[in-house]
């Protein structure tokens, strides 16, 4: 149960990634309407995941509560699994922090841009000394 597991877990990890090096892809080409529709597959796969690992947990704790040492609590292949979800979460770490600063940076872009914009008065030709003043006054 538990290879089943890790095999399906590191499949997840590999979607991951390759979603997330589309997104960077996306955002280097402004694509971000095509990035905001893939939000709802990742959000899928990493529910997935969670789940995934909780069962990981509730296995490993059974395995130790019946009394298995650590070194016998996980086959060869189970253990060669777990080597691989390492290295597949690292790389998934790495890329996703790449795609994170690039998404900080085109945000912090846009925002200090719009900043800018309501910031700024446009000059269209009037000024305070060309207005006359009006002594006009209404009563209800």
């Amino acid at each position: 149960m538990l290879k089943q597991i890790l095999i399906s877990t590191n499949n997840n990890l590999d979607k991951l990634i390759d979603i997330t090096k589309q997104d960077i892809d996306d955002i280097k080409e402004a694509n971000h309407d095509v990035l905001f529709e893939r939000n709802q597959i990742k959000d899928k796969i990493v529910q997935e995941f969670i789940s995934q690992k909780n069962q990981i947990d509730t296995i490993l704790l059974k395995r130790s509560e019946s009394g298995l040492s650590l070194e016998n609590m996980l086959s060869n292949e189970e253990s060669n699994l777990f080597d691989e979800f390492k290295l597949k979460l690292q790389n998934f770490h790495n890329i996703h922090k790449k795609f994170s600063k690039m998404a900080l940076l085109v945000a912090n872009f846009y925002n200090n841009l719009t900043n800018r914009v309501n910031q700024t008065e446009v000059d269209i030709g009037y000024k305070m000394s060309q207005r006359y003043s009006s002594n006009l006054s209404l009563k209800a």
